[in-house]
Protein backbone atom coordinates (compact mmCIF):
# COMPACT_ATOMS: atom_id res chain seq x y z
CA UNK A 1 0.00 0.00 0.00
CA UNK A 2 1.05 3.79 -0.13
CA UNK A 3 1.10 5.71 2.51
CA UNK A 4 -1.40 8.24 2.56
CA UNK A 5 0.29 9.56 5.88
CA UNK A 6 3.29 10.81 3.97
CA UNK A 7 1.07 12.55 2.04
CA UNK A 8 -0.99 14.51 4.55
CA UNK A 9 2.68 15.25 5.78
CA UNK A 10 3.41 17.22 2.27
CA UNK A 11 0.20 18.88 2.56
CA UNK A 12 0.65 20.33 6.25
CA UNK A 13 4.32 21.31 5.26
CA UNK A 14 2.82 24.27 2.28
CA UNK A 15 4.16 27.56 2.95
CA UNK A 16 1.79 30.12 1.11
CA UNK A 17 -1.15 27.82 1.04
CA UNK A 18 -3.95 27.70 3.18
CA UNK A 19 -4.61 23.96 3.89
CA UNK A 20 -7.72 22.03 6.10
CA UNK A 21 -8.94 19.15 6.89
CA UNK A 22 -12.63 18.91 5.62
CA UNK A 23 -13.95 16.02 5.98
CA UNK A 24 -12.73 12.07 6.97
CA UNK A 25 -13.59 9.23 4.73
CA UNK A 26 -13.56 5.71 5.15
CA UNK A 27 -10.93 7.07 7.99
CA UNK A 28 -8.94 8.67 5.67
CA UNK A 29 -8.27 12.72 6.20
CA UNK A 30 -9.85 14.69 3.57
CA UNK A 31 -8.02 18.13 2.57
CA UNK A 32 -8.68 20.66 0.20
CA UNK A 33 -6.69 23.64 -0.25
CA UNK A 34 -8.21 27.28 -0.58
CA UNK A 35 -6.03 30.25 -0.44
CA UNK A 36 -8.26 33.50 -1.08
CA UNK A 37 -6.23 36.69 -1.74
CA UNK A 38 -9.62 38.61 -2.30
CA UNK A 39 -13.45 38.01 -2.92
CA UNK A 40 -13.49 39.99 -6.68
CA UNK A 41 -10.46 37.70 -7.85
CA UNK A 42 -11.11 34.84 -10.21
CA UNK A 43 -11.13 31.43 -8.97
CA UNK A 44 -9.32 28.23 -10.34
CA UNK A 45 -10.58 24.48 -9.36
CA UNK A 46 -7.97 22.18 -9.58
CA UNK A 47 -8.27 18.43 -8.82
CA UNK A 48 -6.08 14.97 -8.77
CA UNK A 49 -6.53 11.50 -7.25
CA UNK A 50 -9.91 10.63 -8.65
CA UNK A 51 -9.14 6.96 -9.71
CA UNK A 52 -6.50 5.45 -7.25
CA UNK A 53 -4.53 3.44 -9.66
CA UNK A 54 -3.73 7.03 -11.00
CA UNK A 55 -0.52 8.63 -8.89
CA UNK A 56 0.65 11.09 -11.68
CA UNK A 57 -2.17 13.35 -11.10
CA UNK A 58 -1.73 13.67 -7.27
CA UNK A 59 2.12 13.79 -7.58
CA UNK A 60 1.37 16.84 -10.37
CA UNK A 61 -0.90 18.82 -7.92
CA UNK A 62 1.75 18.12 -4.83
CA UNK A 63 4.46 19.07 -6.78
CA UNK A 64 2.35 22.26 -8.39
CA UNK A 65 1.56 23.09 -4.49
CA UNK A 66 5.20 22.74 -3.66
CA UNK A 67 6.63 24.80 -6.27
CA UNK A 68 3.82 27.40 -6.61
CA UNK A 69 2.27 30.06 -5.15
CA UNK A 70 -1.78 31.59 -5.29
CA UNK A 71 -0.67 34.60 -7.26
CA UNK A 72 -3.69 36.82 -7.84
CA UNK A 73 -6.13 33.96 -7.76
CA UNK A 74 -8.39 32.28 -5.53
CA UNK A 75 -7.97 28.29 -5.49
CA UNK A 76 -9.64 25.84 -4.48
CA UNK A 77 -7.46 22.27 -4.56
CA UNK A 78 -8.35 18.78 -4.14
CA UNK A 79 -5.48 16.69 -4.14
CA UNK A 80 -6.61 13.28 -3.90
CA UNK A 81 -10.13 12.44 -4.61
CA UNK A 82 -10.31 8.79 -3.68
CA UNK A 83 -7.60 8.43 -0.83
CA UNK A 84 -8.80 5.20 -0.16
CA UNK A 85 -8.45 3.71 -3.88
CA UNK A 86 -4.78 5.49 -4.10
CA UNK A 87 -3.20 3.70 -0.91
CA UNK A 88 -4.32 0.68 -2.65
CA UNK A 89 -3.68 1.52 -6.20
CA UNK A 90 -7.09 0.31 -6.93
CA UNK A 91 -9.50 3.04 -9.25
CA UNK A 92 -12.38 2.60 -7.30
CA UNK A 93 -13.25 3.84 -3.56
CA UNK A 94 -14.13 1.44 -0.83
CA UNK A 95 -17.96 0.83 -2.13
CA UNK A 96 -16.49 -0.33 -5.31
CA UNK A 97 -17.64 2.75 -7.16
CA UNK A 98 -15.97 4.60 -9.62
CA UNK A 99 -16.59 8.42 -7.75
CA UNK A 100 -16.07 9.76 -11.60
CA UNK A 101 -19.70 8.40 -12.11
CA UNK A 102 -21.53 9.79 -9.22
CA UNK A 103 -22.11 12.93 -10.10
CA UNK A 104 -25.06 13.21 -12.30
CA UNK A 105 -27.80 12.40 -9.34
CA UNK A 106 -27.53 12.21 -5.58
CA UNK A 107 -25.80 9.11 -4.05
CA UNK A 108 -24.21 7.78 -1.12
CA UNK A 109 -20.90 8.08 -2.55
CA UNK A 110 -19.30 10.56 0.05
CA UNK A 111 -16.50 11.67 -2.02
CA UNK A 112 -18.51 12.77 -4.96
CA UNK A 113 -21.33 14.30 -2.39
CA UNK A 114 -18.23 16.32 -0.80
CA UNK A 115 -17.49 17.87 -3.39
CA UNK A 116 -20.73 19.26 -4.69
CA UNK A 117 -21.21 20.53 -1.48
CA UNK A 118 -17.69 22.25 -1.56
CA UNK A 119 -18.37 23.72 -5.48
CA UNK A 120 -22.12 24.62 -4.57
CA UNK A 121 -22.92 27.94 -5.93
CA UNK A 122 -19.13 28.98 -6.78
CA UNK A 123 -17.70 29.86 -10.00
CA UNK A 124 -14.59 28.98 -11.38
CA UNK A 125 -12.20 30.89 -14.66
CA UNK A 126 -11.95 27.13 -15.25
CA UNK A 127 -11.72 23.49 -13.58
CA UNK A 128 -8.50 21.38 -14.70
CA UNK A 129 -8.24 17.71 -13.84
CA UNK A 130 -5.24 16.12 -13.35
CA UNK A 131 -5.88 12.05 -14.90
CA UNK A 132 -3.82 9.37 -16.18
CA UNK A 133 -5.01 7.09 -18.99
CA UNK A 134 -2.99 3.31 -18.34
CA UNK A 135 -3.69 2.32 -22.24
CA UNK A 136 -2.66 5.85 -23.83
CA UNK A 137 0.49 5.79 -25.84
CA UNK A 138 1.04 9.46 -25.43
CA UNK A 139 -0.19 12.46 -22.89
CA UNK A 140 -3.59 13.83 -24.38
CA UNK A 141 -5.74 16.62 -23.06
CA UNK A 142 -9.75 17.36 -23.16
CA UNK A 143 -11.13 20.24 -23.30
CA UNK A 144 -14.83 21.90 -22.83
CA UNK A 145 -15.87 25.54 -23.37
CA UNK A 146 -18.85 27.45 -24.14
CA UNK A 147 -17.01 29.86 -26.78
CA UNK A 148 -13.55 30.60 -27.88
CA UNK A 149 -10.61 31.16 -26.98
CA UNK A 150 -9.54 27.91 -26.85
CA UNK A 151 -6.07 27.41 -25.35
CA UNK A 152 -5.94 22.90 -25.58
CA UNK A 153 -3.00 23.10 -28.60
CA UNK A 154 -0.74 25.83 -27.17
CA UNK A 155 -1.18 23.96 -23.91
CA UNK A 156 -0.07 20.28 -25.67
CA UNK A 157 2.61 22.18 -28.00
CA UNK A 158 3.89 23.31 -24.61
CA UNK A 159 3.48 19.41 -22.72
CA UNK A 160 5.36 18.36 -26.12
CA UNK A 161 8.55 19.21 -24.90
CA UNK A 162 8.08 17.52 -21.40
CA UNK A 163 6.57 13.82 -22.28
CA UNK A 164 5.47 12.38 -25.72
CA UNK A 165 1.56 13.09 -27.19
CA UNK A 166 -0.42 10.76 -28.89
CA UNK A 167 -0.82 11.21 -32.12
CA UNK A 168 -3.86 9.00 -32.29
CA UNK A 169 -6.99 9.84 -34.07
CA UNK A 170 -9.18 8.19 -31.79
CA UNK A 171 -8.14 8.38 -28.31
CA UNK A 172 -10.40 6.44 -25.04
CA UNK A 173 -13.32 6.08 -28.05
CA UNK A 174 -13.51 9.54 -29.01
CA UNK A 175 -12.24 11.69 -31.80
CA UNK A 176 -8.99 13.46 -31.27
CA UNK A 177 -7.18 15.62 -33.67
CA UNK A 178 -4.16 13.66 -33.87
CA UNK A 179 -2.15 16.03 -31.59
CA UNK A 180 -3.75 14.85 -28.53
CA UNK A 181 -6.41 17.15 -28.20
CA UNK A 182 -10.37 15.96 -27.19
CA UNK A 183 -11.93 19.23 -27.82
CA UNK A 184 -15.55 18.24 -26.37
CA UNK A 185 -18.49 20.16 -28.57
CA UNK A 186 -21.81 21.38 -27.09
CA UNK A 187 -24.41 19.41 -27.94
CA UNK A 188 -22.71 16.40 -29.69
CA UNK A 189 -22.21 13.70 -27.83
CA UNK A 190 -23.08 15.50 -24.11
CA UNK A 191 -26.38 12.78 -23.62
CA UNK A 192 -23.81 10.10 -23.57
CA UNK A 193 -21.45 12.01 -21.24
CA UNK A 194 -23.90 13.41 -18.87
CA UNK A 195 -25.19 9.82 -18.70
CA UNK A 196 -21.71 8.59 -17.43
CA UNK A 197 -22.03 11.42 -14.53
CA UNK A 198 -18.62 12.62 -14.46
CA UNK A 199 -17.10 15.51 -12.15
CA UNK A 200 -16.40 17.72 -15.10
CA UNK A 201 -19.96 17.56 -16.28
CA UNK A 202 -21.41 18.59 -13.11
CA UNK A 203 -18.86 21.39 -12.78
CA UNK A 204 -19.45 23.04 -16.71
CA UNK A 205 -23.49 23.01 -16.11
CA UNK A 206 -23.14 25.10 -12.62
CA UNK A 207 -19.68 25.94 -12.05
CA UNK A 208 -17.19 26.90 -14.74
CA UNK A 209 -17.39 27.60 -18.76
CA UNK A 210 -14.33 25.77 -19.31
CA UNK A 211 -13.34 22.80 -18.36
CA UNK A 212 -9.40 21.08 -19.03
CA UNK A 213 -8.45 17.36 -17.96
CA UNK A 214 -5.05 15.71 -18.66
CA UNK A 215 -4.04 12.57 -19.35
CA UNK A 216 -0.85 11.40 -18.80
CA UNK A 217 0.48 7.92 -19.91
CA UNK A 218 2.17 5.26 -18.10
CA UNK A 219 4.77 4.21 -20.44
CA UNK A 220 6.92 7.28 -19.00
CA UNK A 221 8.47 7.40 -15.86
CA UNK A 222 6.68 9.18 -12.86
CA UNK A 223 8.42 12.31 -12.35
CA UNK A 224 7.84 13.15 -15.78
CA UNK A 225 4.10 12.26 -16.31
CA UNK A 226 3.98 14.56 -13.01
CA UNK A 227 5.55 17.10 -14.40
CA UNK A 228 3.70 17.42 -17.69
CA UNK A 229 0.47 17.79 -15.70
CA UNK A 230 2.22 21.03 -13.88
CA UNK A 231 3.79 22.10 -17.42
CA UNK A 232 -0.42 21.71 -18.87
CA UNK A 233 -1.49 23.79 -15.54
CA UNK A 234 1.35 26.60 -15.95
CA UNK A 235 0.11 27.37 -19.86
CA UNK A 236 -2.94 26.83 -18.97
CA UNK A 237 -2.91 29.88 -16.12
CA UNK A 238 -0.46 31.84 -18.50
CA UNK A 239 -3.19 31.49 -21.54
CA UNK A 240 -6.40 32.86 -19.39
CA UNK A 241 -4.33 35.62 -16.92
CA UNK A 242 -2.18 36.67 -19.52
CA UNK A 243 -1.68 40.59 -19.56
Amino acid sequence: MRSYSELTDRLRALRGWKVRQVATIWEYPWFVVEPTVAKRAPTVLLSGGMHGEEPAGVEGVLRWLECGRPGNINWLVFPCINPYGWARNQRRNRQRRDINRQFQRRTNTPEAELIKRLVKGRRFEFSFEFHEDVDASGFYLYELRRQPPYIGEQILQAVSRVTPINRDSIIDGNRATGHGLIRREIGRNMTRVRQRGPMAFHLFRHCTDHILGSESALTVPLAQRAQAHVTALEFALSLTFRA
